[in-house]
């Protein structure tokens, strides 16, 4: 039979709150999800998570410049 990896409850944690940040969830309320003291705790232990975000973030910039201009 195949042998399955070992999961703990720590790995789900992360899974969760990885998934979450994904998903576009305030880091607030991940914070809050995981009982972090601060937010700052949250961004530095999921930075890079975010780090895939700035291409979007650019994008979204972009689009309300073009709409401010009367571009879009």
């Amino acid at each position: 039979p195949p042998v399955m990896p070992r999961v703990t409850p720590h790995d789900l944690r992360h899974t969760a709150a990885s998934l979450a940040i994904s998903a576009g969830a305030n880091v607030k309320a991940v914070q809050r999800m995981l009982g972090h003291a601060s937010a700052a705790m949250t961004l530095d232990t999921y930075a890079e998570l975010f780090d895939d975000d700035l291409d979007d973030v650019a994008a979204a910039l972009d689009q309300q410049r073009r709409k401010a201009l009367g571009g879009d």
